[in-house]
């Protein structure tokens, strides 16, 4: 079985125990229910370790535009979207923005050649456990949340961004 073969098999094997999990524990005590994960809202706070070793909290990031990005290696679409995403950063990292990538149902060493790969500086680390992407109700990849200054969801987008799309949205964002 091939390398990449391989990895959509248990990609897919993790999607189903992710979204089965969060499906059996709506409702429950402690746990979102992605129904009320909507525009409006206040954004769920977070924590991740980042590949580059840091640890980043989302309610640091009070007063930033931020845009959380799910994403896997093995996910053509984020394959297309990823240089839009880093030519966003170097747009909008020196103007109160943030961007950080989740990836999700994915592998360390996968999840760093493709960063190398696409040349991604912005921060980025491993969802292992699909708590963030259960919190925030992901769909689908990529999927893309856009959080004002204030700290409330403005934008959702599933599917690849595209550069006046990451613009328009930050700017949004931003105001």
């Amino acid at each position: 079985m091939s390398k990449i073969t391989l990895s959509v098999v248990v990609g897919a094997l993790v999607l189903s125990v992710v979204f089965g999990y969060a499906f059996t524990q709506r409702g429950s005590a402690g746990s979102a229910d992605p129904a009320a994960v909507r525009v409006g809202r206040q954004a769920s706070d977070f924590s991740i370790k980042l590949f580059s070793g840091e640890e980043f909290r989302l309610s640091d990031q009070r007063g930033k535009a931020v845009a959380v990005n799910f994403w896997a290696s093995w996910c053509p679409p984020c394959r297309e979207e990823a240089p839009v995403l880093e030519r966003a950063w170097q747009a909008y990292k020196d103007r109160g923005a943030v961007l950080v990538g989740v990836d999700i149902w994915d592998n360390e060493s996968d999840a760093r050649a493709f960063m190398k790969e696409f040349g991604i500086t912005y921060p980025n680390g491993l969802d292992a456990t699909g708590e963030i992407a259960i919190e925030y109700g992901v769909t689908g990849l990529p999927e893309t949340w856009f959080i004002d200054r204030d700290g409330k969801l403005v934008r959702r987008w599933i599917g690849p961004l595209t550069d006046y799309q990451v613009s328009a949205f930050f700017e949004e964002a931003l105001r």
